[in-house]
């Protein structure tokens, strides 16, 4: 399915964008799957301790998180604002997948319903991210995992790095930036511990798109991190949470 604007922040149909063929094509080729690959390993390495949990993939229209979970004996559920933003998995046959519509703030499921509750691609855009995990750990039975983007760090240059994928990608999307800070302490409010972060990037995602050679993205990203920076601005961030018992 192709969508034919992109949503503002905020908007309640955040997800429908990141579901299209046309979001799908930014990670298309090398370049793609090296950035995808980095988020695919986060996942892996936050679950490794929770074989076969169960996962509400919050907003997951894009198969980012439903394929490799998937893969790895997870039984999914893909909560989409709408049956047009289930998207990339809209035909997808798997036995352990289950698709539900509603809204992505008001989740329409009971306390602890799910082991784990996953958003990725989601905290930038809805606008009340706050919400978002409000609701994420009332229905997270032991974890959360959410990504998110620094202020700090390359989205400094915020408003030139969106210009830069206009040019590269041919269209984007704005978001918002949230400080880890600020994330620690709402999910401290809602009783859940930060048990890991990732750092993916410390150069901008858009660079790597550019460079097209995941070799070298890889050697940019392997000198940055061993002096530390992925630690302090390497975004978006990857976290899992649990909840404290």
């Amino acid at each position: 399915m192709t969508s034919t604007a992109i949503a503002d922040i905020g908007a309640p149909d955040a997800d429908l964008d990141p579901s299209s063929d046309r979001y799908a094509q930014r990670f298309a080729g090398p370049a793609g799957e090296y950035l995808l690959s980095r988020q695919t390993q986060a996942l892996h390495r936050f679950l490794r301790d929770m074989p076969g949990a169960s996962i509400l993939d919050v907003g997951g229209g894009h198969g980012q998180s439903a394929r490799p979970l998937l893969a790895a004996g997870h039984p999914v559920t893909v909560l989409s604002s709408s049956r047009a933003a289930w998207g990339q998995i809209a035909d997808m046959d798997h036995p352990g997948l289950r698709r539900q519509v509603g809204p992505l703030l008001q989740m329409p499921f009971v306390d602890r319903s799910f082991d784990v509750v996953v958003a990725l691609r989601m905290m930038a855009h809805v606008g009340d991210w706050k919400t978002l995990l409000a609701e994420m750990t009332r229905v997270a039975r032991r974890a959360v995992i959410i990504d998110f983007p620094l202020p700090g760090g390359a989205n400094l240059a915020k408003p030139l790095l969106l210009w830069a994928k206009k040019r590269a990608e041919g269209n984007t999307r704005d978001y918002d930036t949230v400080a880890r800070a600020d994330v620690h302490a709402c999910l401290g409010q809602y009783g859940f511990g930060v048990a890991g972060e990732v750092g993916q990037f410390v150069l901008p995602m858009v660079v790597h798109r550019m460079l097209k050679t995941p070799r070298v993205s890889q050697g940019f990203e392997a000198v940055l991190g061993a002096v530390g920076l992925d630690r302090v601005w390497g975004t978006p961030v990857i976290l899992r949470a649990d909840r404290v018992q």
